[in-house]
């Protein structure tokens, strides 16, 4: 696969999607307030929002000798190296997806504000436009695999379990070292990112379908909530780990949190 970015790509995030990553529980339908709010974080993004996705393929990496090693730089996760190994990949896409800088300098203002009900919305939405980005460029190679005979393998990122947070820096520098990203990205010195609007991951490519379809956590549909692809081959089964926890952004950590104007989140256990 070619190298790829898009400096205007789909935002349509699914209202199931956004609801989900809110915290309310399953088929949970927004009215009042809380349908206000969405509706406003929504609106606000949209207008701006500078969201882009830049991705870039890597054929020269080894996994033998129980190492990952991609162009030289050596990555700490046992689990994509496993990954990796039992589909017998032969290459991989590094990706980066931000939501951009802005979402998340407002939400500060509205902090700052003493607004939190418009705090909390637009920060969640900030957050479900970076998993939405993630599953459209992941789409996009699902589609490329099935022209030319190779299957995509669900995407993994630094700070999932099994993926120490620190080895950000290293794949970001992999990811810079062909061209400028078409947006600011950094990595801080926690291994967070800045904008933290943004997500840094590694999809492993194999030719040998079988294999894939022979693993399940290596099955990319079981993770994928695009419901209309055309490509999909197992329902969705499990959501992907959250790029986010939700309990960061409330004041306290109940099953209940009260918002100011009646804006309520229940959370999900």
């Amino acid at each position: 696969m070619n190298e790829l970015m898009d400096i205007n790509p789909d935002i349509n995030v699914k209202e199931e999607e956004y609801i989900r990553l809110l915290g309310y529980p399953k088929s949970y339908q927004l009215e009042g307030r809380s349908k206000e709010l969405a509706e406003w974080a929504r609106e606000w993004y949209n207008k701006n929002g500078k969201p882009w996705i830049y991705a870039v393929p890597v054929s020269n990496f080894d996994i033998s000798n129980e190492k990952l090693i991609i162009d030289s730089v050596e990555f700490s996760s046992k689990k994509l190296l496993k990954h990796l190994k039992d589909s017998d990949s032969h290459s991989a896409m590094l990706v980066a997806v931000s939501a951009g800088e802005e979402c998340e300098n407002k939400a500060r203002e509205l902090w700052d504000e003493g607004k939190p009900d418009e705090y909390f919305f637009l920060e969640v939405y900030g957050s479900a436009v970076v998993e939405h980005l993630i599953t459209q460029i992941g789409f996009t190679f699902c589609e490329q695999g099935e022209k030319n005979g190779f299957a995509v393998l669900p995407h993994y990122s630094p700070g999932y379990p099994g993926w120490d947070i620190e080895d950000q820096y290293c794949l970001l520098k992999l990811i810079k070292r062909k061209n400028n990203l078409p947006g600011e990205i950094s990595v801080m010195q926690t291994g967070m990112l800045n904008p933290k609007k943004s997500l840094l991951a590694v999809f492993g490519i194999t030719k040998h379908l079988d294999k894939v379809k022979d693993l399940r956590e290596l099955i990319p549909c079981e993770t994928c909530c695009l419901s209309w692809c055309q490509y999909r081959g197992a329902p969705l089964k499990h959501y992907r780990y959250r790029i986010e926890d939700i309990h960061k952004l409330q004041p306290l950590n109940k099953k209940k949190v009260n918002l100011s104007n009646n804006a309520n989140i229940i959370l999900q256990s």
